[in-house]
């Protein structure tokens, strides 16, 4: 199995992750949010790569069964429902609700990935299970790094760094990218205190002046929610492998085969 890392996601191209399992990276806080969502019970997360495709998706919906959710520059959206923090998803908040997200640099990343064969959203909350679902395709992985504004950040390359560490068994191997043996390279450094790590990071230096401090330190718990979001049909839902193995049953090309 082979990984890529890209550092930021503004650079990715379809050419880039078709066939491969994609796992894309926004530890604050994009990929939290969305993982704490789905594990609250929300129905499905839309992710919107602006605000006018948010607009159009909403539109379409039912205005009881959704909720907007998004931030700019780390502060909620004005007329939005909910900001970016995944302490404000909660069960009484979320459960049954579609949720249509639009944030600055998540949310673009996880469109730029669409033609993936397999998009997951990853963090640190949900690590192991991300590692775990991809062994079991068996595909080649690309690791996507949201980034800030076109920069690196370097919460989500080391949280890279912990899902090739995981992919790896501890041990590098002895051909990989530079980008790899970056984010493998800085887990190797900081890995053993995580929250000391995302503490220095520009991002949750920003969020600290905003007031998300408890966001911060929340997004730095390991494997704390084993939900894996999964992208199908324009929207993310909870994988669920009994679900996914009855539509490969029922697929055309499956049957041609039979």
């Amino acid at each position: 199995m082979k990984v890529e890392v890209f550092l930021t996601g503004n650079t990715l191209t379809e050419e880039d992750v078709k066939g491969h399992t994609v796992i894309v990276i926004d530890v604050l806080r994009t990929s939290s949010t969305i993982v704490t969502a789905l594990s609250n019970g929300a129905r499905a997360v839309v992710p919107a790569a602006d605000m006018a495709e948010a607009g159009k998706i909403a539109a379409n919906l039912d205005q009881s069964s959704f909720l907007m959710g998004g931030e700019r520059g780390g502060d909620k959206i004005e007329g939005y429902h909910l900001g970016n923090s995944p302490l404000e998803y909660t069960p009484d908040v979320v459960e049954d609700k579609t949720l249509i997200l639009n944030t600055t640099n998540g949310t673009a990343a996880i469109a730029n990935a669409r033609a993936a064969e397999h998009l997951v959203v990853g963090c640190f909350l949900n690590a192991r299970r991300v590692v775990d679902f991809a062994r079991e395709q068996g595909l080649d992985v690309v690791i996507v790094c949201a980034g800030w504004r076109n920069r690196i950040a370097l919460e989500d390359t080391l949280c890279a760094g912990l899902l090739l560490h995981l992919l790896w068994d501890g041990q590098e191997p002895a051909h990989v990218s530079d980008s790899a043996h970056i984010a493998f390279t800085l887990y190797r450094h900081d890995g053993n205190d995580l929250f000391a790590a995302l503490r220095r990071c520009n991002h949750a230096q920003r969020l600290y002046e905003q007031g998300f401090a408890d966001d911060v330190a929340y997004c730095a718990r390991v494997d704390y929610l084993p939900v894996l979001p999964y992208f199908e049909e324009s929207r993310l839902v909870r994988y669920d492998p009994a679900r996914a193995e009855s539509a490969l049953s029922e697929s055309p090309a499956l049957r041609a085969r039979d």
